[in-house]
C-alpha cells in the first residue's frame, strides 16, 4: 500500500513514547525502504547521516543504483549563514531550464547542498514548497523542535522524482503534510 498523509497520521496517532521528535524515524525509515523497494526491486539503499558545520545533523536514504535520493530527515536548526553557491553549481540539473537545484533540506534550516539537491520545478521551489519550509525555520527559530521530512517519489529510473512529499511533525503530534507534483 503506497505511503500517502493517512500512513502518517496514522503512526503519530498510535505513538505512545516521550519523544516523537526523536524516536518516529525509528518507525519510518523501514516503511520508507519497503515502499521504495517495492517500486524499485534492484535499489541500494544506504543511510547517510550529515553534520554540515554550521548546521543541524541531517539523514539521507539514498540508492546506489541510480544515484538518487529517496529521504531526507532531521530537526531542522535556525540558520543565517550563507549558502556555498560553488558546490551547487556543480550538482546536475534534470529536465531543462525549468528546473532549480532544490534543497530537500532548506539553505535556511541547515541543509547543505550535494546529497541534498534534487532537480525541483522552479515554480515549486520558490511557490509551494516554501510554505513547510517556512514553518520549520520558524518553529527552529523559536527553539521548538519538529521532525521534518522530504521524501521523493520517482515514477522511472531517472534522478528526476515525479513527486515530492513534506512532511512536519511536532512533539504536540500536530502533523502538516503536502505532496507535490514535480514534473
Amino acid at each position: 500500500m503506497p505511503i500517502d498523509e493517512g500512513t502518517y497520521l496514522q503512526l503519530v496517532s498510535a505513538y505512545k513514547g516521550n519523544d516523537i521528535v526523536g524516536e518516529l524515524p525509528d518507525s519510518l525509515v523501514p516503511l520508507w525502504c519497503d515502499d521504495y523497494a517495492a517500486s524499485n526491486p534492484l535499489a541500494e539503499l544506504v543511510q547517510v547521516d550529515i553534520a554540515e558545520p554550521t548546521g543541524p545533523p541531517f539523514s539521507y536514504l539514498f540508492d546506489l543504483t541510480p544515484q538518487r535520493n529517496v529521504v531526507a530527515w532531521g530537526v531542522p536548526a535556525y540558520v543565517t549563514h550563507k549558502r556555498d553557491a560553488t558546490r551547487m553549481s556543480g550538482h546536475p540539473l534534470g529536465g531543462n531550464n525549468r528546473y532549480h537545484r532544490g534543497h530537500l533540506m532548506s539553505h535556511g534550516t541547515g541543509g547543505g547542498t550535494d546529497i541534498n539537491l534534487v532537480p525541483q520545478l522552479g515554480s515549486l521551489n520558490i511557490g509551494a514548497f516554501r510554505r513547510l519550509e517556512r514553518l520549520v525555520r520558524s518553529l527552529a527559530q523559536q527553539h521548538q523542535a519538529s521532525l521534518y521530512f522530504v521524501r521523493t517519489v520517482y515514477g522511472d529510473s531517472s534522478q528526476m522524482p515525479r513527486q515530492i512529499e513534506q512532511c512536519v511533525i511536532q512533539p504536540s503530534k500536530a502533523v502538516s503534510y503536502a505532496i507535490h507534483n514535480n514534473i
